[in-house]
This record gives C-alpha cells, structure tokens and sequence, in this order.
C-alpha cells in the first residue's frame, strides 16, 4: 500500500506539474494573442486614420481659398469620412510644397499639410497615439470650347446647322457619324493623346508647349483622340483622303494653354466632341477657291478664316493673371443680294480664363471670364457709277465686351455663357461710318444716309443678314463658351 501511495502521488504531482506548465503556456498564448490583437488593432487604425488624413488633405487643397476660415468644410468632409473628435485631434495648414514649413492662412499657395493623431487602446499596450502625416497640393484643371452659337446648335446632340453639314461634306465625313461625334462627352487625356500622336513615349510627363507645338491632320489628331477615348467613343471612320487628310495646322491653332510660369495640366483633358468641332474648322480653312457653297435662298459662300479654339487652364496663385485666352472661329460670308455683292467677317471674338474658383461642394465652384466681341467687317460692293466705276463701301459695326462674367456650377454636362452682338444693330446702319476710298463720294453718300428710303433698305438687308447668321449658327458676333469639364476635387495630389 506504501508503494502504491507513493507511485499515487507521484502521479498527482507530474499531472499537477503538466497542468501548471499548460495554464502557464495558455496564459503566455492568451497574452500573446491580446498582444497580437492590440498590434492588429493598432495597424488597422494606423490605416484608418492615413485614409482619412489623406482625404482631409485632398479636401482642404481643394478648397485652399478657405484658409483662412481653417478649413471648415474639409473638416467636415474627414467627420464624414471617418473622423472621430472624441479620439482624434487633426490640425490642417498651409505649407511651402514638400517641406513641414508651415504658412499664415493668408499666405496659402497650393499644398496643405494635415497631421491626424488617434489614441487607440491596443489591449495591454494601455493607450497608443496612431499618426498619420498626410500632404495635397491643387492642380485645378478646366477644360473647354470658345465658340459662336454653332457650339449650341451642334454640339448638343441635335441635328446640323447646314455650314456643319457642309463642312462634313467637305471633309469626306458619314453626316450621321459626324453629328455624333460631335455631340460625344467623351473624354480625351491629353498625355494619352500625345502618346498616340508620338509626341510623348510611356512614362513620359504632358509637357504642353511640346504638344501646342505638334503639326496634324485632322484625319490624324481624329484618330489618335477616338482611340484614346475608347468604347466611348462614337463609331465613325474617318476618311484618308480630302482636307481632312491634307491640311496640316499646329494643335496650337485649336487647342490653347498658358505654358508659361508654373502652369502644371497633370490629368488635363478635353471634351471629345469640343476636339472634332475645332480640328474640322481647322481642316476646312484649307478648302480652297470660294470656300464652301450654301444654298438657302441665297447662293453664300462660306470661308473659314480660323478655328475655333480649345482651352485648358489650371489654377495660378491669386495675382490676377490670365490663365488661358482663345478665340472664336471666323468665317467670310458672301452673297449676291440684288445688284449688290456683300461681304461680311462674322463671329470674331475672343475669351480670357481668369480664375477657377474651387469650393466644397463642388457643385459651388466657378470660373470667372471676360468676353470680347469683335467687330463685324461689312464690305458692300456698289454697281458700276459713272467716271467712279465699280466701288466698295466697308464698315466696321460695333463690338463689345462683358468684364468677369462668373460661370457658376459643376459642368455637368456644361457651363455655359455668352455675349451676342446683332448684326442687324450695325449692318443696318452702313451708311454711318461708310469708306469708298474716293473723297467725293464719301461725302455724297454721306448726304444719302439721311435719305429714309435708302436707310429703310439697308435696314432691310441688315435683317436679311441676320437671318442667314442665324440660319449658319453664327449669331454674328456672338462669343459663346462652354466649360465641359472642371476637376477640383480629383488634381488635388497627395505628394507624400
């Protein structure tokens, strides 16, 4: 029994030992594992906050004119996103790009520095402070058309003005495919497009002043942009042959950015449809002989003078400068009416980008742009007079300007604006500022101003002109803008 006792409690001790080193071995597993769940829980809101340090900091360069309110709404936008004030303690500032020197409110460039801290109860570890460093610099970017009304009457989707439809004619383009072209909300990546163009090569920067500088074909810039843009892109063949294939222009003559200073286009893009309108002007400049022949009641003859242009501008510091000027198209419209030829320059003018203006919501941003409206160039080309022979008389009629104009809104699809300058205003008064070229006779048809029934007459023709403007889209002397796409919020970069 003595035996047997003891052989008992040897037993019961090596059991009792056994089951001391697995509660020990539990333990130590328990510990480590809270250990390991503390940690987890650390990295995962160390994650967490870097999310929505990095959002804050997007938000803030967005809305970088709101420094000095301490950016309130991108506050609001981390709170929405995530930002706990009871845990977190977030500071936003202005900086010098780069760098953790901090800048005044009032001093606020383009980048912002935001420091998230966090405490985070990581289990045994007691409390452990999560930070995240988060930098955004502002890129804004806007994109899009300067135009007559024929922006308006083509390029939403409707059917052809008949100067569209010749134009396509001319370039050898299926109407049906070129309306929707046209109309295509598309996009096209400028640096994708160099790509396709061979101006760039992977991996390479946009350097706009090296794209401005690149010589076309419409037939080629056409196919590179419907390539970039993808199956968004309509589905048009665009013709090897015609103007389109053999009028060669700089993209500078459609496409218009200041490349001077510190502009930077990362992300830049232009509307599909904007691309096709321009580049098709361009192509049609080079149809030569009388241009290109209307028949709406009046046999006209249209020539292009130059394109329309594109514009990109990106946002500059606050001092005013213009980011981006382009012009309208200009064409030559001329007719027979009566014994009297006519000629008329119609739908000159030009716009200057002044100002992107972002804000939270976006849908409160605007661009701020002043207007210019040239002046419509009338030659009138009398019948044969005796011992004058055959005479012209020109004018100028009248031009205008509307000073920062605010396109308010996200375009979605568009802003626009314009300012519109009736030719009828000018045309039908011909005989005020008149120019033959021959004294005498300048002062006789000076005296035949006053005359009512030959004033009533060319009242009358000053009609009759507006009508077929308006007939072609042109508006006369109408600067129509379209801004088609704005991107605030999406160019704002985080660098670090």
């Amino acid at each position: 029994m003595s035996t047997q006792h003891s052989r008992s409690v040897l037993v019961s001790s090596r059991q009792r030992g056994a089951m001391t080193i697995l509660t020990v071995f539990i333990m130590l597993m328990t510990v480590g594992a809270l250990a390991v769940l503390g940690l987890g829980q650390v990295v995962w809101e160390k994650e967490e906050v870097q999310r929505i340090a990095d959002l804050a900091a997007k938000a803030a360069a967005s809305d970088i004119g709101n420094a000095p309110q301490g950016f309130t709404a991108a506050v609001d936008y981390a709170r929405r996103n995530g930002l706990d004030d009871s845990t977190d303690n977030i500071s936003i500032n202005c900086n010098v790009r780069g760098t953790d020197t901090l800048l005044p409110a009032n001093a606020c460039d383009r980048s912002v520095l935001v420091r998230l801290v966090r405490n985070v109860p990581a289990a045994f570890l007691g409390t452990e402070p999560v930070v995240a460093v988060a930098e955004a610099t502002v890129t804004p970017v806007i994109s899009g058309l300067v135009g007559t009304n024929l922006l308006a009457l083509n390029l939403n989707g409707s059917s052809l003005s008949p100067l569209m439809s010749a134009i396509g004619t001319e370039l050898r383009l299926n109407l049906l495919g070129f309306q929707g072209l046209l109309a295509s909300n598309a996009q096209v990546d400028l640096l994708q497009l160099g790509v396709e163009l061979g101006v760039f090569g992977t991996g390479d920067q946009l350097d706009m002043a090296r794209l401005l500088n690149t010589e076309v074909t419409a037939a080629r810039l056409l196919d590179a942009a419907l390539s970039v843009a993808g199956p968004e892109a309509p589905v048009i063949a665009i013709p090897g042959n015609g103007p389109a294939d053999t009028v060669d222009f700089l993209l500078s003559e459609i496409l218009s950015a200041d490349t001077s200073g510190d502009s930077e286009f990362a992300g830049a893009s232009v509307r599909l449809g904007n691309l096709a309108f321009a580049s098709s002007f361009a192509a049609a400049s080079g149809v030569g002989g009388n241009g290109i022949r209307l028949n709406l009641g009046n046999t006209l003859n249209v020539s292009v003078l130059s394109p329309p242009q594109l514009f990109v501008a990106t946002k500059r510091n606050t001092d005013g400068r213009v980011i981006a000027t382009a012009r309208t198209e200009q064409v030559a419209v001329s007719s027979r009416i009566g014994v009297l030829d006519l000629t008329v320059t119609a739908g000159g003018g030009s716009v200057d980008i002044k100002d992107i203006d972002c804000k939270l919501p976006q849908s409160d941003s605007s661009v701020a742009v002043d207007l210019d409206s040239t002046p419509i160039a009338a030659a009138l080309r009398l019948p044969s007079l005796p011992l004058l022979g055959q005479r012209t008389v020109n004018a100028n009629v009248g031009s205008g300007s509307a000073n920062d104009i605010a396109m308010v809104g996200y375009p979605d699809p568009t802003v626009t604006t314009s300012y519109s300058f009736e030719a009828s205003q000018g045309v039908g008064n011909l005989l005020t500022n008149l120019n033959t070229g021959v004294n005498a006779l300048n002062g006789i048809l000076n005296v035949l101003a006053t005359n009512p029934v030959l004033r009533a007459g060319l009242n009358s023709l000053g009609s009759s002109l507006d009508e077929i403007l308006e007939v072609l889209g042109l508006e006369a002397n109408e600067v129509y803008v379209q801004v088609d796409n704005m991107d605030c919020f999406n160019t704002a970069v985080l660098t670090r």
